[in-house]
């Protein structure tokens, strides 16, 4: 009989985690410095993390995982932070003289439809921070309607919404908020329903219900949020010049720097300093239509005569340039060279869904309406539990 053989367990050495946090106004080599690495150590690091992420371009305050040989800390093993919502640096060794090495962990996202719905009380944008909406997808809604509703004047007391929108999660957590889905407007009791289709993919749009779409030639207004301090008219009392003369286009008041849009595509015609009207730019949309902007802080880069624009890009900044009195852009409208009231003025859609399409978005239109909240939620929810009130009463946008 062979005599037993005794086996013992190697154990694994234990190892030790700390956490810390890059110190405010500092770096996270100083705050590793601070922590008991050496400097050629510190340097190592740097070297293996450069190709994925250069750590001096950590951000102070951003937290970070070391891993010891054990609680004594005498040889760091591996340094670990996250250094975006979806993704963590990870550099580490196996052991005492072994190199560096880097990698990147992808944290998978998750993208999940939340709805939200409310109530218009005193602003739009108080009514988003109300119900615990993300108040920027109020951006986001205002542009599904931006060919219907001129989000700067037409807004209203007792105006409600209700939208459902792609919420991207991390570990539970909301990192960000993705196209919008399905979305109503009552505006003035005119209801608006845009229905995003397809429903991804970079060349979808919104569309009614019954296939029109909701873009038009122009969008109603040059600037997101704002107001209108002066409106069309062929007789004004100029507050520089103190005359009586044409005020041939719409003012809207807007902070220094508020970026302004082109209303429509088309081709830059002029762009740079023009006397009283400061800084500006005209758009020759077609044959027909042109646009102006001016008193501009300054322009979007990169654009020059001849230069082409889409409906929506931004061409530049409101400012107080020219025979100003304040921050504001002054927006003209030209039809066959006449200049044209914009506020009242109606255009085109664009092309509708293909008939080939039509099918696939008459089931769309249904899954998607019965994703949004009832119409009554949105008027019970409300900071003071008003109802829908009767009057016209504006509502001031922030």
């Amino acid at each position: 009989m062979s005599p037993a053989v005794k086996t013992s367990k190697v154990e694994a050495p234990a190892v030790f985690v700390t956490r810390h946090q890059v110190e405010k106004g500092s770096s996270i080599y100083q705050t590793l410095k601070s922590e008991g690495l050496n400097p050629q150590t510190i340097l190592e690091l740097v070297k293996a993390a450069k190709p994925i992420l250069p750590l001096q371009d950590v951000a102070s305050e951003t937290a970070f995982e070391l891993t010891w040989d054990g609680p004594e800390r005498n040889t760091p093993l591996k340094l670990a932070l996250r250094h975006a919502a979806d993704s963590s640096l990870v550099i580490e060794r196996n052991g005492p003289g072994l190199e560096w090495t880097a990698s990147r962990i992808e944290h998978p996202i998750t993208v999940v439809q939340k709805t939200f719905h409310g109530f218009v009380s005193n602003s739009l944008w108080e009514s988003a921070e109300f119900v615990g909406m993300d108040p920027t997808l109020i951006t986001s809604l205002a542009e599904v309607f931006a060919w219907q509703i001129d989000f700067n004047r037409e807004v209203r007391r007792g105006d409600r919404w209700r939208l459902t929108v792609e919420q991207k999660l991390v570990d539970d957590k909301t990192i960000g908020w993705g196209n919008i889905l399905v979305a109503e407007y009552e505006n003035n009791g005119q209801v608006y329903t845009g229905i995003r289709f397809p429903a991804q993919g970079e060349k979808a749009s919104y569309y009614f219900p019954n296939g029109q779409s909701l873009k038009r030639m122009f969008i109603k207004s040059p600037i997101k949020f704002g107001r209108i301090t002066s409106g069309f008219s062929r007789s004004r009392f100029h507050p520089v010049l103190h005359v009586h003369r044409p005020h041939n286009g719409v003012d809207y008041g807007a902070p220094s720097g508020t970026p302004v849009m082109a209303v429509g595509s088309g081709t830059i015609e002029s762009i740079g300093r023009k006397g009283g009207s400061g800084n500006m730019i005209k758009i020759r949309h077609n044959g027909t239509y042109s646009t102006a902007y001016l008193h501009l802080k300054g322009f979007a880069t990169g654009l020059r005569k001849g230069s082409n624009v889409e409906q929506g890009q931004v061409i530049g900044y409101v400012g107080s340039t020219g025979l100003a009195t304040g921050p504001h852009l002054h927006f003209a409208f030209y039809e066959n060279g006449r200049y044209m009231d914009p506020l009242g003025l109606r255009f085109p859609s664009a092309d509708p869904v293909a008939k080939n399409q039509l099918p696939k978005f008459n089931q769309l239109v249904q899954n998607a309406l019965r994703t949004l909240p009832d119409w009554q939620l949105a008027q019970q929810d409300t900071p003071s539990g008003d109802k829908h009130p009767t009057d016209d009463t504006h509502t001031v946008l922030r």
